[in-house]
């Protein structure tokens, strides 16, 4: 059964701070923060209007992030809002914090977080050694987050059997797009890695063919697939998997 939830989080897609393996050059501008915003009961389209004036207002006054937001629409937490703007080095942080971020706290503290049952926020940074990020200009409707939680002290063996397949995948023109990343702060207990999957549509989730299956088998052979989903096994307690749904429009500086 492992087997077979692994493939098809393969295919469409510490806590352990895994940045060792990314290239020197990359590692500043691989954090990202992710605020999970849940509404109040009874109050969503209360919310849903707030945020677009909130998000509105942030455009409006230059704010200098992007910031993307979706909803979860399969899986743990239906209807939550996760609202995230990645690409930034821990320097950013702190010109955010002394810069526009005070003055844009303000503003959601009048407008949004009256309608705001819980909110929660994690710092993840992103290991682009294993990621096939999708090129710039490509549009995302829905975005699969398959979260490893890895057994203590497995997770170089995670990243180094990703790594091997990684390799194969873009050695053969693999169609899929991914992120691997892990938490900094925040994201719950033990040590976890997130494979990010990005789609058009949710037709789009069907797969690349040739599949991830054939591609690992042309490279390693039957047995040796089968070694190297057995020992990725190996590395992690359990899988769990949420679906987003992009909302560009309630999204800052999405245009």
């Amino acid at each position: 059964m492992r087997t077979k939830v692994l493939l098809s989080l393969v295919v469409s897609t510490a806590a352990v701070m895994l940045t060792g393996i990314i290239p020197a050059h990359a590692q500043d501008a691989t954090y990202a923060r992710t605020y999970a915003v849940t509404p109040k009961d009874g109050m969503v389209a209360q919310f849903e209007a707030a945020l677009q004036t909130h998000s509105r207002w942030r455009n409006e006054n230059n704010d200098p992030w992007t910031w993307g937001t979706s909803t979860v629409e399969v899986g743990e937490n239906l209807g939550q809002y996760r609202i995230r703007s990645a690409g930034h080095s821990w320097a950013d942080f702190d010109s955010y914090d002394a810069g526009f971020g005070p003055e844009g706290l303000v503003h959601w503290n009048a407008t949004v977080a009256p309608l705001v049952q819980s909110i929660s926020s994690t710092i993840t940074t992103a290991n682009l050694a294993i990621s096939n990020r999708p090129p710039a200009g490509r549009a995302t409707a829905f975005v699969n987050i398959s979260r490893f939680q890895l057994r203590p002290s497995r997770g170089d063996g995670f990243v180094e059997l990703q790594l091997t397949a990684v390799e194969i995948l873009k050695e053969h023109n693999f169609g899929g797009y991914w992120v691997f990343s892990s938490p900094v702060l925040g994201g719950g207990p033990g040590p976890s890695m997130s494979l990010v999957s990005f789609y058009t549509n949710w037709a789009d989730m069907a797969g690349p063919n040739p599949t991830f299956e054939a591609i690992m088998v042309q490279a390693l052979g039957q047995d040796g697939f089968m070694e190297w989903t057995n020992e990725l096994g190996e590395t992690y307690r359990e899988v769990e998997s949420i679906t987003l749904r992009m909302r560009p429009d309630l999204g800052v500086n999405q245009n």
